[in-house]
């Protein structure tokens, strides 16, 4: 008997030790999962070696593995694609898609299969939204080439938009002496010189200037070379940030010039001309003479005559405000403001608004003069160089009838960085301007390197909508970097724009970059000079401006955009004013998903944080806007149904400005296919208590396999109601 039981046991044993063998070597061996697509798309796995081509190729996996499959449509200017089905192991699980990925386990034998069906984009019929339909514009892309600003305005920095009225072209100036033309604000065309060139020894092209008495008098005086040939052979006669206003019949062009880099030895010019068209054309434009010169003796002054930006005032008097940084004894440029003579287009004699300010040089006239009256100080820090303090410049004004405020707006950072548009207001056109917390922007509080960063509303900054960017960084499909030198204006319907230049982002060794010299360097075919982008500019609740998240394509304010219309995924950037921003490091403002449903929204922080579910908002307001509440802070969001440049499709964006000066973008997800985050409804769950949270565990479970979106949808729906009463 004990040799029975003895050899039973030890048969036992060997059969489990068998086994064991066998389950290892059968589930632990190599599989291959056979992945195909048809259409215009492809599908691809994370993380996984792949063997043949995009639409038909395998994956060697374990048995039981966690698999995601990815499912790319194709979707340019040209063709859109959509999902159609997706057959796993001969079944059918499309209605199992979420978030553009299907979720499953590697088993023995599977074959994935995908087919893509050609559909009509979004942006030329209607935008998908849970509540219904939103009519889209009436927009498209015009080419199939990888955005990099608004159509045919590439290479274009320092912008200055003028609508003229006689040849109905919209003009914009910019920087390096270049112009354009457009009809509608999206395409630009016509890129010429506005002023005469000549060909130098050195093959460069220099402006000449030999018609204009005014710059040569000032060369002579300021000891530049009989050519005009500067001492910096990067600014060899090159016009700097000039702006452009129509006064009557006359177009006044101002523009400056600067006889090194990092010193404030600069001067703004104006020319003139009733035919705007002709000038350009014929390059002849009238002298009006020297406006303001700055070569201060005083190494405490702060005075830079660059970048004119000229207004007309609220008592229909003309302005202009100018400055920027430049670095000599370690000083940033400020930016001051003078009253100009309509009649000349020069410095206004006793005005009471140019006799503050540091002497600077003598102008037109032949008394000395001031910079005239302080609008905004970047500050200045004690050893450090120009970028320790806060670096502004591209300073312009509008004033806004409607709301009864001037708004003063600055290029804050460092160019291939930090740049930033930011803006302050006031009721006078002198100032003080102060931000949304009231801080003045010209007083420099304190010493800190980063204080002045914390000043003005950050209205448009780096950006990189990632989430509908797969995560990508890339110059096809990417947000903006680095955006500089505004410009406000109206258009003749009426609406209000703004325009500026930006750059595109790259990566370059895994290191985020941008500008021309790191594409040089790393030997990318891509053009990454700044360029001009339009952006319809609205007007929040509270007067403060708000630009949209696209560059302008023919938008028109949307209508009809209801709660349920809001519901979903959106892809969200957030501006911060107090951003702890460090010098000279590339800034890039990321997105994170939030997701609206019924009264709440809840983010990726949310998650990650575990904030309280009654932290959470979001609420129809008044006038086509609604209240959100997003990590903390309350914006007031204006829907608008835009064009997406880089995913060629029309999306529903919003975008709006908290009380602490904080300002939102967001971008719904493109995709039908697209539900809630896939862990909102896990966060839900930790947020109620124990009864509620059982019972809709127990309601999860009652849905067979692989649960839809749309099921989880609704129970995340139910959930969020009940923990907002609860709470």
């Amino acid at each position: 008997m004990k040799k029975f039981l003895f050899f039973t046991f030890l048969t036992i044993l060997l059969l489990v030790g068998a086994a064991g063998f066998l389950g290892r070597y059968l589930f632990m061996n190599d599989y291959v999962v056979f992945i195909e697509s048809f259409g215009g798309g492809v599908l691809t796995v994370d993380s996984l070696n792949t063997d043949g081509e995009d639409n038909k190729y395998r994956v060697i996996c374990k048995y039981n593995q966690p698999l995601t499959v990815n499912i790319n449509p194709e979707r340019n200017a040209k063709r859109y694609y959509d999902l159609a089905r997706l057959i796993v192991n001969g079944e059918d699980v499309t209605d199992q898609v979420s978030m553009l990925q299907y979720k499953t386990h590697v088993t023995k034998k599977m074959s994935i299969v995908a087919t893509f069906e050609r559909v009509t984009p979004p942006g030329e019929s209607t935008v998908s939204s849970p509540g219904g339909n939103v009519r889209a514009p009436k927009i498209s892309a015009t080419n199939n080439t990888p955005y990099l600003g608004s159509l045919g305005a590439y290479n274009l920095s320092d912008p200055a938009i003028l609508y003229d009225k006689e040849s109905k072209y919209y003009y914009a100036f910019a920087s390096d002496n270049y112009v354009v033309h457009s009809k509608d604000l999206i395409n630009w065309t016509g890129k010429t010189n506005y002023f005469d060139t000549v060909i130098t020894d050195d093959a460069a092209l220099a402006l000449d200037f030999s018609q204009f008495k005014s710059v040569n008098a000032w060369a002579k005086k300021h000891g530049y070379e009989a050519d005009l040939k500067y001492s910096s052979p990067t600014n060899n006669r090159k016009v700097l940030a000039p702006d452009v206003i129509q006064w009557g019949k006359t177009t006044y062009l101002y523009f400056s010039l600067s006889k090194e880099e990092n010193q404030n030895e600069s001067a703004i010019f104006c020319v003139s001309t009733t035919d705007l068209e002709g000038a350009i054309a014929g390059k002849k434009w009238k002298d009006c003479g020297l406006v303001i010169s700055t070569c201060s003796d005083d190494k405490n002054s702060k005075a830079n005559a660059v970048h004119p930006g000229v207004f007309e005032g609220a008592d229909g008097g003309l302005y202009m405000v100018y400055g920027g940084y430049f670095g000599k004894n370690k000083l940033s440029g400020a930016v001051y403001l003078v009253e100009l003579d309509p009649k000349t287009g020069l410095i206004k004699e006793n005005s009471p608004i140019n006799q503050s300010g540091d002497l600077i040089s003598v102008a037109h006239s032949k008394k000395p003069l001031r910079s005239g009256t302080l609008l905004a100080d970047p500050g200045s820090v004690s050893g450090k160089d120009k970028n320790h303090g806060s670096v502004i410049s591209g300073a312009d004004v509008i004033y806004q009838e409607d709301t009864g405020y001037y708004y003063l707006l600055m290029t804050y950072g460092v160019p291939e960085r930090n740049q930033s548009i930011r803006v302050a207001r006031s009721r006078v056109v002198t100032g003080p301007y102060t931000d949304p917390v009231d801080h003045e922007m010209g007083r420099f509080e304190n010493s800190s390197v980063r204080n002045q960063y914390t000043k003005g509303l950050p209205l448009l900054c780096g950006y990189n909508f990632d989430k509908s960017n797969s995560g990508g960084v890339s110059y096809t499909n990417v947000g903006k970097a680095s955006p500089g030198s505004p410009t406000v204006f109206r258009a003749e319907n009426g609406e209000w724009f703004l325009g500026s230049h930006s750059e595109i982002y790259f990566k370059v060794e895994g290191v985020l970059s941008t500008g021309t010299n790191a594409a040089k360097n790393a030997e990318l075919d891509v053009d990454a000079a700044p360029s001009l982008e339009v952006r319809r500019l609205l007007w929040g609740l509270d007067g403060w401006p708000a630009a949209l998240p696209e560059a302008y394509a023919g938008e028109t304010t949307s209508e009809n955009v209801t709660t349920k219309h809001m519901y979903g995924n959106w892809d969200v950037v957030v501006f911060e004013r107090n951003e702890d921003i460090e010098i000279g490091k590339m800034v890039c403002n990321h997105s994170q998903t939030v997701s609206i449903i019924d009264t709440i929204a809840i983010s990726e922080k949310n998650i990650s944080r575990g904030t309280k579910a009654n932290r959470l908002h979001f609420s129809a307001n008044v006038n086509g806007t609604f209240e959100l509440l997003l990590d903390g802070d309350t914006y007031t969001v204006t829907p608008m149904l835009c064009w997406d440049w880089e995913l060629s499709t029309g999306v529903l964006t919003f975008t709006g400005t908290a009380e602490n000066g904080n300002v939102v973008w967001g971008k719904k997800n493109f995709s039908s296919k697209m539900g809630l985050y896939t862990n909102t409804f896990d966060y839900l769950l930790a947020q109620a208590d124990e009864e509620t949270a059982a019972s809709y565990r127990r309601a999860l479970k009652k849905i067979e396999g692989n649960p839809t979106q749309a099921q989880i949808d609704k129970l995340a729906i139910k959930l969020a109601r009940v923990i907002l009463k609860e709470n």
